[in-house]
């Protein structure tokens, strides 16, 4: 009964820290999206949003999805059509581009 209610206690611990770690990545994206806009660049400013999602859809994903603990299956699941997203999302841009350039409409 005592290691039950431990582990229940250390999953609550689990669940705070991931919270606050969650809420201090938000909080520093609202303040680069208020403070940094106009400063830097757009497109560093839109890598860093990106970077950020990332991080809480990783975090969101290991802690409340329990793929932390199960590695073979979250990259199947995850990272393998993650890396074919940000692909097709490389060539629309660049092709996009390509449209956006062209002299002849």
């Amino acid at each position: 009964m005592s290691n039950e209610h431990s582990n229940a206690d250390d999953f609550v611990k689990v669940i705070m820290r991931t919270t606050i770690i969650l809420s201090i990545v938000t909080i520093v994206e609202v303040l680069a999206a208020v403070t940094l806009t106009g400063i830097l660049p757009q497109m560093v400013l839109n890598t860093f949003y990106i970077l950020m999602s990332c991080a809480k859809a990783y975090f969101i994903v290991s802690i409340f999805m329990h793929l932390k603990f199960e590695v073979k299956y979250m990259i199947v699941t995850i990272l393998v059509p993650l890396c074919f997203l940000m692909f097709a999302l490389a060539v629309f841009l660049a092709e996009g581009n390509s449209w956006h350039h062209m002299k002849n409409y």
